[in-house]
């Protein structure tokens, strides 16, 4: 056989990646995690929008308003 006719070692392809799962509880602890994050955030804007600190209204008052 000549060096032309010898066939040309093929790659096999490379196996696709298989998709990891999630954890078994990781969508309940995501859950948990965000119904918290939600429930600190409003327990805080209820808390600062009814009664806001004299700092955080003088703060506000001193910001220059867009429409002026």
């Amino acid at each position: 056989m000549t060096r032309d006719n010898v066939p040309v070692p093929v790659q096999p392809p490379s196996p696709t990646p298989v998709p990891q799962q999630p954890a078994a509880g990781a969508g309940l602890t995501a859950a948990i995690a965000h119904g918290a994050a939600r429930s600190i955030t409003a327990r805080l804007v209820d808390k600062f929008l009814t009664n806001p600190p004299d700092w955080l209204r003088a703060l506000w008052h001193a910001l220059p308003r867009p429409w002026e």
